[in-house]
């Protein structure tokens, strides 16, 4: 009877040891980091000459001429140091395209009250009712970027004059076929429109809208 308590205890005190070991867990020593790189996004914008503060209300102003009996022609420059035409390229695409055109389309012409003339009317060489050239071969791109970008080929545009009659309704300012990651803007555009004679005098203005576009 002895020898059997002793064997239970015995037993028991093995049983108990079993249930209190803990087990044994091999914690890993290689953690996993993870990171998402999104793409971004393809943009323009006018920025001040900080390169980060967006133009509220940008705007540029021909130089004022007297009314006359001949076609005269106003000259202006799209884009200076405090106005600078920008492109951010952080998308996945195959290069890209700014460009300018009238804001309201084709039909839009320079305003002032009820008084009109167009910029788009090849007629008379422009002059018989309007016509506004832009020449962005004159003007200088500007890189704003690390040097990583700097192998990416940025094209000015040539000189062009919106003509309806031609489908000629936006002007391409500048260019890329690479869609590498880059950063930059554009100073420097001539403006030139042709003004009818005997435009009545007055304040005009046209709206235009400046975009890019994946190619």
């Amino acid at each position: 009877m002895g020898n059997r308590l002793r064997n239970f205890v015995a037993v028991a005190i093995a049983s108990l040891a079993l249930i209190l070991t803990p087990a044994v867990v091999f914690a890993s020593n290689t953690p996993n980091l993870t990171q998402t790189v999104n793409a971004g996004a393809l943009s323009t914008n006018i920025y001040q000459s900080d390169d980060t503060t967006p133009v509220a209300s940008p705007s540029v102003a021909f130089s004022a001429l007297n009314r006359a009996f001949t076609c005269q022609t106003a000259t202006a420059t799209l884009g200076d140091v405090n106005n600078k035409v920008n492109v951010t390229n952080f998308a996945a695409n195959n290069g890209w395209t700014l460009a300018i055109a009238a804001t309201s389309g084709f039909t839009a012409t320079w305003t002032s009250g009820t008084d009109t003339y167009k910029f788009n009317d090849a007629t008379g060489s422009g002059c018989t009712n309007g016509q506004l050239t832009v020449d962005p071969s004159v003007g200088t791109v500007t890189t704003d970027c690390s040097t990583t970008c700097n192998g990416v080929t940025v094209t000015k545009g040539s000189s062009t004059a919106f003509n309806h009659a031609t489908s000629t309704d936006s002007v391409t300012l500048m260019s890329a076929s690479s869609g590498t990651a880059w950063e930059g803007y554009l100073t420097g555009v001539s403006l030139s429109q042709k003004i009818p004679p005997s435009q009545v005098s007055g304040s005009y203005s046209l709206g235009m809208t400046i975009t890019v576009t994946a190619q």
